[in-house]
């Protein structure tokens, strides 16, 4: 026993006792000479501090190589610990020899775990245990049985050549957690590579979140089982497993009762009271803690209750946003210290390196194989098998939490978890790159012809997929399917894709809707949407087909439902409603499929007479304006309107922007130019409410006041994005652009000062650099 002046220290029995001195919760100021470590509150911000600072600071010394973005976290703890800064001995004893410390970091750990595990399982959506398919069921199920099966095992065999007894004991311990998937873990390296809402996203988090259920079950029931035998009481055992039999009964008819009585009384698109808010945080409370007294783990009730939540909106959103990034910011530094202070490289010694890192190999290699074999059976193409085999056998901060429980139930040693933990790392650093290399995304899309209307057959079928994000959007859609003039001779097939951010849940949504749709006490917007283009199908005999879609997925990665669909579909066109300029996650989605979209794409810009949503079904005489400059995008819009100038209420006037240039023109792309004009007027000849006309322009200055001109006559205006900034009408004019992905030309029709009543149409052309083979006799569709 040491006294002080300060404190005290009893160490007796293995049982530490630590007595400090109180001198407030706050310190009070430097300023006045005080020492921060001395009080709780300083000390806790300084250490919750000093782990984001160093997370930060990995993070932009990694990003560059490619890394995940948990690396960071888990390095941030581990250079907090006894292998860094910790072996500093003033560094040491401010930050982590003060117990009240110590203890509120505790706290701050498990209050940060609740609510993540909370969140987490509030995400995951349980529907995939009804209709996982083949491959994925057939992954999960080999990746949680087969490195069981054969690392445990393994490990029993190579007890006999070890030498130290506390790793003897552990081996086969540590061979079980080398075997177990984490769906967490899957998820952060999903969204790390933004391909959450790909195919190969959506079977790696349904194949990950089967296998992971099983490996919770069997960790649980382990981890009980520990308890058991060293607590050595059947009764408390079958008490144990009584309290969680009734924790899920009230849970399922009490809680999640009240969850969706707070849905139905939250009017649609607005977010939950505080109030409810507050009492579900509450339930957290309350089962967490209901957990702990009945002798389960107190991370067993907010994940029951996560899993019970509605994770539809309002519920999922304001949940997701609230608690979630609260307790990543300001509760997990606590755990990411506390796994960093337990991490001593120091002291790995040999045996662990050889026999633990064995077990990490292994069971490493066996998920891998587990997952390629059959992705391979299921004609999965290899490029994508391999990466989805190293997606699910990635390590990181999601497990650290099942090796540091692991050692807390005594399980595992000390130096075992070490050296689990660093393994963890490399086994992240390896893969990341790896991965990153071989899953390449600009090769999703590729075409086999050209998907463009400029090359479609006159009379053919013209396939669009038209986006909508709101329902505002849906009646100058319409509209514009509308006077692309769907008819018998030449019809339209139309793909409705409404698209929705992914908040409140982890796995992406594609939906396809039915026309034979059950009426709704509290229809939603989708429905809405579905409802308003299955009647326009009905009254217009020019639609082959019109097919209703729905996508829930993350901003970043939405690009990649649009282009799949178009893709599949052969679709010739993508339409998508323009976005105000502040409206910049929407406009970014605009940007990514304009860059991947496997065909031509439109996007559409709303004012006037097609706002209207009686336009399509009155009487009323739009009068279209193309302005051709020359280049594939002008010419793709020139054969757009081609197909409009069919229209009975159509009036089609064609004005070509003519000039000098000063360096020698391309001759090809001259000659393409000339050939899109005379197709032009060889299809149109003889309709008299078509007119083409010619500008002479000098300077960009004159090519700005016929563009003011032409918006203040027409309704709506069609042109290219894409042309050469040099050349003499348009020369300095992108240099004013503020909006790119309309193109220098429609920037300048849709700018904040143009106050005219014409609505804007900016075509893209497929990109040259598509690949081009010949069409195959059967579609394409969604095969795993």
């Amino acid at each position: 026993m040491s006294l002080g002046k300060n404190n005290t220290h009893i160490n007796a029995l293995n049982n530490r006792l630590y007595c400090e001195a109180y001198s407030g919760m706050t310190s009070g100021g430097f300023i006045f000479g005080k020492d921060f470590t001395k009080s709780p509150l300083p000390l806790l911000l300084m250490q919750v501090s000093v782990v984001n600072v160093l997370s930060a600071i990995f993070q932009f010394l990694l990003s560059p190589l490619g890394q995940f973005s948990y690396v960071s976290q888990i390095l941030a703890g581990i250079a907090l610990g006894p292998s860094l800064l910790s072996r500093v001995d003033k560094f040491r004893e401010k930050l982590f020899i003060p117990q009240m410390g110590n203890a509120m970091i505790n706290a701050f750990e498990n209050l940060g775990l609740m609510i993540i595990f909370f969140v987490l399982s509030v995400q995951v959506d349980l529907s995939v245990f009804k209709k996982p398919g083949k491959l994925a069921f057939t992954i999960a199920l080999s990746v949680f049985v087969l490195p069981l099966a054969i690392n445990i095992p393994l490990a029993i065999y190579l007890r006999r050549y070890i030498a130290n007894e506390e790793l003897q004991h552990s081996l086969p311990a540590i061979a079980a957690f080398e075997s177990l998937t984490t769906f967490q873990q899957t998820l952060c390296v999903l969204q790390d590579l933004r391909i959450l809402n790909s195919e190969l996203g959506r079977i790696a988090l349904n194949s990950s979140l089967i296998a992971t259920l099983g490996s919770f079950i069997f960790a649980t029931v382990g981890l009980q089982l520990a308890e058991f035998k060293s607590s050595g009481s059947k009764r408390a055992f079958l008490c144990i497993q009584l309290s969680q039999i009734l924790m899920i009964a009230v849970i399922v008819l009490v809680l999640r009762p009240a969850m969706l009585w707070m849905i139905r009384h939250t009017p649609e698109r607005k977010p939950l009271k505080e109030s409810y808010i507050s009492f579900i945080f509450m339930m957290i409370l309350g089962c967490s803690l209901f957990g702990e007294l009945t002798g389960q783990h107190a991370m067993n009730g907010p994940i029951m209750l996560g899993m019970a939540t509605p994770d539809s909106p309002p519920m999922g959103s304001n949940l997701a946003h609230k608690l979630g990034t609260f307790a990543w910011a300001v509760l997990m530094p606590g755990y990411t210290l506390n796994v960093g202070k337990r991490v001593n490289i120091y002291k790995i010694g040999f045996e662990n390196v050889l026999f633990v890192g064995l077990m990490a190999v292994c069971g490493t290699l066996v998920r891998f194989v587990c997952i390629i074999i059959p992705s391979l059976y299921y004609k999965m193409p290899i490029k994508d098998a391999l990466p989805l085999g190293l997606i699910m056998s990635s390590r990181g901060i999601f497990d650290l939490l099942t090796y540091y429980r692991a050692k807390q139930y005594k399980l595992i040693g000390d130096d075992s978890f070490t050296t689990m933990a660093v393994a963890s790392v490399f086994h992240s650093i390896i893969i990341a790159p790896i991965v990153k290399t071989l899953y390449d995304t600009s090769r999703k899309y590729m075409t086999y012809s050209k998907r463009t209307i400029q090359h479609s057959k006159r009379h053919s079928e013209l396939r669009m997929v038209v986006c909508i994000h709101d329902q505002d959007h849906v009646p100058p859609i319409i509209n514009i399917v509308e006077i692309t003039n769907p008819t018998k001779d030449s019809p339209l097939a139309v793909y409705v894709l409404y698209l929705e951010e992914l908040i409140g849940r982890t796995i992406p949504l594609f939906i396809s809707h039915q026309y034979a749709r059950e009426p709704s006490n509290k229809p939603t917007i989708a429905s809405r949407i579905i409802n308003v283009f299955h009647q326009y199908e009905e009254q217009t005999q020019g639609i082959d087909t019109t097919q209703c879609f729905t996508s829930v997925a993350p901003y970043h990665s939405m690009h990649d439902d649009i282009c799949q669909l178009a893709h599949e579909k052969f679709g010739s066109l993508v339409i998508l409603p323009f976005h105000k300029p502040d409206s910049l996650y929407i406009r970014a989605v605009n940007k990514n499929v304009l860059d991947h979209a496997p065909c031509s794409v439109a996007i559409f810009f709303g004012r006037g007479l097609l706002m209207s949503p009686n336009f399509w079904r009155s009487q009323s005489v739009i009068s279209a304006c193309v302005i051709f400059i020359g280049g594939p995008d002008d010419r793709e819009a020139l054969a757009y309107s081609v197909r409009m100038a069919g229209h009975p209420r159509i009036r089609l006037t064609v004005i070509r922007f003519v000039y000098e240039e000063n360096t020698p023109p391309c001759l090809v792309e001259k000659q393409h130019d000339e050939c899109s004009i005379n197709t032009f007027r060889v299809a149109t000849y003889g309709n008299k409410f078509v007119e083409y006309k010619e500008e002479n322009l000098i300077e960009a200055s004159e090519t700005t006041q016929v563009v003011k001109f032409i918006e203040e006559d027409f309704d709506l205006v069609l042109c290219g994005r894409r042309h050469d900034d040099e050349l003499p009408p348009l020369k300095g004019l992108s240099e004013w652009s503020e909006i790119q992905e309309m193109g220098v030309i429609g920037d300048l029709l849709v700018s904040t000062e143009s106050m005219w009543r014409a609505s804007v149409l900016v075509v893209q052309q497929q990109g040259s650099d598509q690949q081009v083979e010949p069409v195959p006799t059967s579609s394409k569709k969604r095969t795993f």
